[in-house]
Protein backbone atom coordinates (compact mmCIF):
# COMPACT_ATOMS: atom_id res chain seq x y z
CA UNK A 1 0.00 0.00 0.00
CA UNK A 2 1.28 3.22 -1.15
CA UNK A 3 1.82 5.87 1.65
CA UNK A 4 3.72 8.67 -0.13
CA UNK A 5 2.84 9.47 -4.15
CA UNK A 6 0.50 11.87 -3.57
CA UNK A 7 1.33 15.57 -3.28
CA UNK A 8 0.45 17.40 0.30
CA UNK A 9 -0.87 20.83 -0.01
CA UNK A 10 0.91 22.76 2.83
CA UNK A 11 -2.61 24.48 4.27
CA UNK A 12 -6.28 23.61 2.85
CA UNK A 13 -6.91 25.36 0.13
CA UNK A 14 -9.59 28.67 -0.18
CA UNK A 15 -10.01 29.10 -3.50
CA UNK A 16 -11.23 26.16 -4.94
CA UNK A 17 -11.88 25.44 -8.47
CA UNK A 18 -15.37 25.21 -9.32
CA UNK A 19 -15.23 23.66 -12.45
CA UNK A 20 -15.99 19.80 -10.70
CA UNK A 21 -18.02 21.25 -7.81
CA UNK A 22 -21.47 22.14 -8.92
CA UNK A 23 -23.80 19.33 -9.00
CA UNK A 24 -22.98 16.57 -6.60
CA UNK A 25 -25.15 13.49 -6.50
CA UNK A 26 -24.97 12.07 -3.09
CA UNK A 27 -26.43 8.23 -3.00
CA UNK A 28 -27.85 8.10 0.40
CA UNK A 29 -28.83 4.89 2.39
CA UNK A 30 -30.96 5.37 5.24
CA UNK A 31 -32.96 8.14 6.97
CA UNK A 32 -30.70 8.92 9.44
CA UNK A 33 -27.65 9.16 7.43
CA UNK A 34 -28.19 12.25 5.33
CA UNK A 35 -24.91 14.52 3.70
CA UNK A 36 -25.05 16.54 6.93
CA UNK A 37 -22.04 19.16 7.53
CA UNK A 38 -20.83 17.70 4.26
CA UNK A 39 -24.36 19.13 2.69
CA UNK A 40 -23.42 22.35 4.50
CA UNK A 41 -20.05 22.20 3.02
CA UNK A 42 -20.95 21.96 -0.69
CA UNK A 43 -23.64 24.35 -0.53
CA UNK A 44 -21.65 27.19 0.83
CA UNK A 45 -19.46 26.82 -2.02
CA UNK A 46 -22.19 26.72 -4.60
CA UNK A 47 -22.51 23.77 -5.53
CA UNK A 48 -26.29 21.98 -6.03
CA UNK A 49 -27.46 18.65 -4.33
CA UNK A 50 -28.89 15.72 -5.98
CA UNK A 51 -29.70 12.86 -3.35
CA UNK A 52 -30.96 9.40 -4.63
CA UNK A 53 -31.13 6.70 -2.08
CA UNK A 54 -30.50 3.41 -3.38
CA UNK A 55 -32.40 1.04 -1.11
CA UNK A 56 -36.11 2.51 -1.89
CA UNK A 57 -35.79 5.37 -4.43
CA UNK A 58 -36.72 2.98 -7.45
CA UNK A 59 -34.09 4.57 -9.20
CA UNK A 60 -31.69 1.94 -11.03
CA UNK A 61 -28.38 3.64 -10.94
CA UNK A 62 -27.40 2.03 -14.15
CA UNK A 63 -29.16 4.24 -15.74
CA UNK A 64 -27.63 7.11 -14.00
CA UNK A 65 -25.58 8.83 -16.32
CA UNK A 66 -22.13 10.34 -15.27
CA UNK A 67 -23.06 12.69 -17.07
CA UNK A 68 -25.64 14.27 -15.30
CA UNK A 69 -23.18 15.06 -12.32
CA UNK A 70 -19.68 16.30 -11.36
CA UNK A 71 -19.18 14.73 -8.03
CA UNK A 72 -20.12 11.28 -6.64
CA UNK A 73 -20.91 11.48 -2.62
CA UNK A 74 -21.26 8.00 -1.14
CA UNK A 75 -22.70 7.95 2.64
CA UNK A 76 -22.51 4.81 5.43
CA UNK A 77 -25.04 2.34 6.07
CA UNK A 78 -26.61 0.09 8.60
CA UNK A 79 -24.64 -2.92 6.44
CA UNK A 80 -21.15 -3.43 5.20
CA UNK A 81 -20.94 -4.16 1.93
CA UNK A 82 -20.30 -7.71 2.69
CA UNK A 83 -23.85 -8.14 4.07
CA UNK A 84 -26.21 -10.29 2.02
CA UNK A 85 -28.55 -7.57 2.76
CA UNK A 86 -27.29 -5.48 0.48
CA UNK A 87 -26.86 -7.88 -2.37
CA UNK A 88 -29.68 -6.68 -4.64
CA UNK A 89 -28.66 -2.77 -4.94
CA UNK A 90 -24.53 -3.18 -4.27
CA UNK A 91 -23.50 -4.17 -7.67
CA UNK A 92 -25.25 -0.99 -9.51
CA UNK A 93 -23.63 0.98 -6.53
CA UNK A 94 -19.90 -0.46 -7.81
CA UNK A 95 -20.81 -0.14 -11.24
CA UNK A 96 -21.08 3.48 -10.93
CA UNK A 97 -17.95 3.89 -9.22
CA UNK A 98 -16.34 2.46 -12.18
CA UNK A 99 -18.03 4.26 -14.69
CA UNK A 100 -17.49 7.71 -12.60
CA UNK A 101 -13.81 6.56 -12.21
CA UNK A 102 -13.37 5.66 -15.88
CA UNK A 103 -14.79 8.76 -16.88
CA UNK A 104 -13.22 11.01 -14.35
CA UNK A 105 -15.43 11.73 -12.09
CA UNK A 106 -14.60 12.08 -8.72
CA UNK A 107 -15.83 10.26 -5.96
CA UNK A 108 -16.09 11.03 -2.23
CA UNK A 109 -16.81 7.75 -0.17
CA UNK A 110 -17.73 8.06 3.92
CA UNK A 111 -17.58 5.19 5.87
CA UNK A 112 -19.59 2.54 4.02
CA UNK A 113 -19.37 4.57 1.29
CA UNK A 114 -15.26 4.34 1.32
CA UNK A 115 -15.88 0.08 1.50
CA UNK A 116 -17.92 0.63 -1.75
CA UNK A 117 -15.48 2.87 -3.34
CA UNK A 118 -12.31 0.48 -2.08
CA UNK A 119 -14.17 -2.86 -3.42
CA UNK A 120 -14.86 -1.03 -6.25
CA UNK A 121 -11.20 -0.29 -7.17
CA UNK A 122 -9.67 -3.81 -6.28
CA UNK A 123 -9.56 -3.40 -2.06
CA UNK A 124 -11.60 -4.91 0.42
CA UNK A 125 -13.50 -4.71 3.54
CA UNK A 126 -12.88 -7.23 6.45
CA UNK A 127 -14.46 -7.28 10.56
CA UNK A 128 -12.33 -4.20 12.35
CA UNK A 129 -10.51 -6.10 15.46
CA UNK A 130 -12.41 -3.91 17.40
CA UNK A 131 -15.60 -1.44 16.19
CA UNK A 132 -14.65 2.46 16.38
CA UNK A 133 -17.90 4.68 17.82
CA UNK A 134 -17.91 8.24 19.44
CA UNK A 135 -15.56 10.96 18.83
CA UNK A 136 -11.65 9.32 18.03
CA UNK A 137 -8.36 11.05 17.26
CA UNK A 138 -6.63 9.51 13.92
CA UNK A 139 -3.56 9.59 12.84
CA UNK A 140 -2.91 11.79 9.80
CA UNK A 141 0.24 11.59 7.44
CA UNK A 142 -1.57 14.47 5.50
CA UNK A 143 -3.37 17.52 8.19
CA UNK A 144 -3.58 19.82 6.26
CA UNK A 145 -5.72 17.43 3.70
CA UNK A 146 -6.73 15.21 7.00
CA UNK A 147 -6.76 17.12 10.46
CA UNK A 148 -5.92 14.46 12.68
CA UNK A 149 -9.37 15.11 14.64
CA UNK A 150 -11.37 14.16 16.67
CA UNK A 151 -13.30 12.52 14.08
CA UNK A 152 -16.70 10.63 14.67
CA UNK A 153 -16.78 7.00 14.25
CA UNK A 154 -19.10 4.49 14.10
CA UNK A 155 -18.04 1.28 12.26
CA UNK A 156 -16.83 -2.53 12.39
CA UNK A 157 -15.37 -3.17 9.72
CA UNK A 158 -11.85 -2.26 8.03
CA UNK A 159 -10.91 -1.24 4.63
CA UNK A 160 -7.80 -2.77 2.77
CA UNK A 161 -7.44 0.36 0.08
CA UNK A 162 -6.65 -0.98 -3.37
CA UNK A 163 -3.29 -1.18 -4.41
CA UNK A 164 -2.42 1.97 -6.33
CA UNK A 165 -4.02 4.24 -3.09
CA UNK A 166 -2.05 6.32 -1.07
CA UNK A 167 -3.14 6.02 2.46
CA UNK A 168 -3.55 9.38 4.23
CA UNK A 169 -4.71 8.46 7.93
CA UNK A 170 -4.49 5.11 9.73
CA UNK A 171 -5.96 4.91 13.84
CA UNK A 172 -5.08 1.71 15.94
CA UNK A 173 -7.83 0.21 14.42
CA UNK A 174 -7.93 0.12 10.48
CA UNK A 175 -7.12 3.06 8.09
CA UNK A 176 -9.11 6.13 8.11
CA UNK A 177 -8.60 7.84 4.97
CA UNK A 178 -6.66 7.00 1.72
CA UNK A 179 -6.74 8.40 -1.88
CA UNK A 180 -6.97 6.58 -4.88
CA UNK A 181 -6.88 8.64 -8.43
CA UNK A 182 -9.19 11.09 -8.19
CA UNK A 183 -11.03 10.29 -5.53
CA UNK A 184 -11.03 10.38 -1.20
CA UNK A 185 -12.28 7.52 1.14
CA UNK A 186 -12.93 8.38 4.58
CA UNK A 187 -13.66 5.67 7.59
CA UNK A 188 -15.19 8.40 9.80
CA UNK A 189 -17.62 10.99 9.37
CA UNK A 190 -17.04 14.02 8.92
CA UNK A 191 -20.84 14.66 7.65
CA UNK A 192 -22.29 13.77 11.60
CA UNK A 193 -23.93 16.66 13.02
CA UNK A 194 -26.04 16.58 16.28
CA UNK A 195 -28.74 15.21 14.51
CA UNK A 196 -27.21 12.19 13.58
CA UNK A 197 -25.30 11.91 16.98
CA UNK A 198 -28.88 11.90 18.65
CA UNK A 199 -30.05 9.18 16.30
CA UNK A 200 -27.38 6.34 15.93
CA UNK A 201 -27.01 5.20 19.27
CA UNK A 202 -30.79 4.94 19.51
CA UNK A 203 -30.43 2.76 15.78
CA UNK A 204 -27.47 0.74 17.39
CA UNK A 205 -28.11 0.03 20.92
CA UNK A 206 -25.67 -2.88 20.98
CA UNK A 207 -22.61 -0.73 19.38
CA UNK A 208 -23.99 2.11 21.43
CA UNK A 209 -23.09 -0.16 25.12
CA UNK A 210 -19.58 -0.44 23.98
CA UNK A 211 -18.65 3.26 25.19
CA UNK A 212 -20.14 2.96 28.53
CA UNK A 213 -21.42 6.36 28.28
CA UNK A 214 -24.80 8.13 28.34
CA UNK A 215 -26.50 9.37 25.54
CA UNK A 216 -26.48 12.55 27.17
CA UNK A 217 -22.63 12.60 27.11
CA UNK A 218 -22.51 12.10 23.71
CA UNK A 219 -24.63 14.96 22.78
CA UNK A 220 -22.65 17.08 25.22
CA UNK A 221 -19.55 16.21 23.65
CA UNK A 222 -21.12 16.45 20.18
CA UNK A 223 -22.37 19.71 20.85
CA UNK A 224 -19.15 21.24 22.15
CA UNK A 225 -17.60 20.10 18.57
CA UNK A 226 -19.81 21.22 16.29
CA UNK A 227 -17.84 24.31 15.45
CA UNK A 228 -14.85 22.53 15.54
CA UNK A 229 -16.43 19.77 13.74
CA UNK A 230 -18.09 22.26 10.91
CA UNK A 231 -15.22 23.68 10.19
CA UNK A 232 -13.17 20.57 9.44
CA UNK A 233 -15.79 18.79 7.52
CA UNK A 234 -15.84 22.52 5.00
CA UNK A 235 -11.92 22.34 4.95
CA UNK A 236 -12.29 18.44 4.17
CA UNK A 237 -14.36 19.12 0.97
CA UNK A 238 -12.41 21.55 0.23
CA UNK A 239 -9.70 19.60 0.37
CA UNK A 240 -11.34 17.00 -1.86
CA UNK A 241 -12.03 18.93 -4.60
CA UNK A 242 -8.03 20.70 -4.30
CA UNK A 243 -7.26 16.83 -5.33
CA UNK A 244 -9.28 15.96 -7.63
CA UNK A 245 -8.38 19.07 -9.66
CA UNK A 246 -4.92 18.08 -9.14
CA UNK A 247 -5.48 14.70 -10.68
CA UNK A 248 -6.09 14.32 -14.06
Amino acid sequence: MATSSIEIPNQIPTDIPTDISRRVLVLEHEADTPVGLIGQAVEAEGGAIRVIRPTTSGVDLRSVSVDEFDVLVILGSVHSVNDPAVASWLDAEIDLVKRCDQAGVPVFGICFGAQVLAVALGGSVHPAPYGEYSWKMVDSVAPSVIPDGPWFQWHVDAIVPPNNAVTLATSDCCVQAFTVGRHLGVQFHPEVDLQQATDWPLSDEEGFATLGQRHADLLEITEALLPEATHRAHAIWNAFLDHANSVR
